[in-house]
């Protein structure tokens, strides 16, 4: 199937997409109290085994859908992609039934022949902005494999007591005497590396030749002296809650957030040399037993209760893929939306997407994995 043809197929749903759109407010039908996931699943479907990331099976998330379904969800989570493959490729088949990735490891699964194609009729994508209707990193060889229910950027996080937006509008900045010491870093290298590479004028800050490696690694040992450490999620927000670091890159609205709710005047910016894309997507593990469980879960996550939760979660905040989510939750709770920078404004998030600023955060292309991991981790031992 190709891309026009999938896109034709969609687009076949546009008069209800139109509806949303046009009539979201007085129909009553994005009401978080009545998740349209009630669809009768057999008795021994009433467990589902869930490989996801922090914070996503908490009951703020999913209570309404086991509360629904009567669907008990057992989850094992973990923290980045590396994690993921490890535990998947780890545990004994039959482990988990769905398994939520960062989007570039979709290809690594499929790759292993561990997922279920997916029939994007069974799902709401008719209410997704059409951006992210046929996204590439979730189709091969013409089937679907996963659906997004999550993505947001990682540019600059940044304490503005102490730097202006001006300051953060390049990746220079980090390079500036103004912040010896107070550069935090995180301690993941996929982002951070993409964030020093697009500095460097890489528009595809993942398809790098090796000279042009070699040359990304020496331009980011240059920024160990104004390091002042490599942290954990939890790390990376205390150092900006409590001054321990100005700004840090690979960071965006995801954190920010949470730190705006506690009152602490920390933003996120991206840089004009763009910043990086994450995406979080769903998909269904290849011959699950419960695989009507399976799709109800799916379907949750992708509708408007499971993307607003999603969004507003505790553990960290995002952006979603539903344009029928984003409307509800400018309604319902707009200071959370402007906090996600999806407001009506000019620089609002989709805005900037089309921007083409933000760059879909993708696996190195022409180096190992490995590679890129290990200058990473000599960077962090300079």
């Amino acid at each position: 199937m190709t891309k026009s043809m999938k896109k034709s197929k969609l687009s076949s749903k546009r008069t209800r997409r139109s509806f949303l759109k046009n009539g979201i407010a007085g129909a009553g039908v994005l009401a978080l109290g009545a998740p349209t996931i009630i669809r009768k699943v057999e008795a021994n479907d009433k467990v589902l085994n869930w490989l996801t990331y922090s914070g996503h099976s908490a009951d703020e998330v999913i209570g309404p859908f086991k509360d629904a379904t009567g669907i008990t969800v057992n989850a094992k989570e973990y923290a980045d992609g590396e994690k993921m493959l490890a535990l998947i490729h780890g545990s004994p088949p039959g482990t988990f039934d769905v398994v939520t990735s960062d989007a570039p490891y979709v290809e690594l699964l499929v790759q292993s022949g561990l997922l279920q194609p997916m029939n994007p009729d069974d799902y709401p994508l008719d209410s997704f902005f059409e951006e992210f209707w046929n996204w590439e990193q979730h189709w091969f060889d013409g089937q679907l494999m996963a659906l997004m229910t999550s993505w947001g950027y990682n540019g600059l996080a940044y304490n503005s007591e102490k730097l202006s937006a001006e300051d953060v509008s390049s990746y220079d900045i980090m390079w500036s005497p103004e912040v010896k010491g107070k550069l935090g870093m995180r301690d993941w290298y996929l982002p951070v590396m993409g964030c020093v590479s697009a500095s460097m004028g890489h528009k595809d800050p993942y398809n790098i030749d090796d000279a042009q490696f070699q040359a990304l690694k020496e331009h980011m040992f240059t920024l160990k002296p104004n390091v002042a450490g490599f942290w954990n999620f939890a790390g990376v927000f205390d150092s900006l809650a409590n001054g321990g670091a100005y700004v840090i890159p690979g960071c965006g609205d995801w954190i920010t957030g949470l730190l705006q709710r506690a009152n602490h005047r920390i933003e996120s910016a991206v840089p004009k040399e763009g910043a990086i894309m994450w995406t979080e997507s769903v998909s269904i593990i290849k011959d699950t037993p419960r695989l009507d469980a399976a799709k109800e879960l799916v379907r949750y996550l992708t509708g408007v209760e499971g993307q607003t939760r999603l969004m507003t979660k505790s553990s960290y905040m995002a952006n979603g893929p539903s344009e029928a989510a984003w409307k509800h939750l400018v309604e319902t709770n707009p200071e959370e939306a402007k906090m996600l920078h999806m407001t009506s404004e000019a620089d609002n998030i989709m805005a900037v997407l089309r921007s083409g600023r933000i760059i879909p955060r993708r696996l190195p292309k022409n180096q190992s994995m490995e590679s890129w991991q290990e200058a990473y981790t000599q960077f962090q031992n300079l």
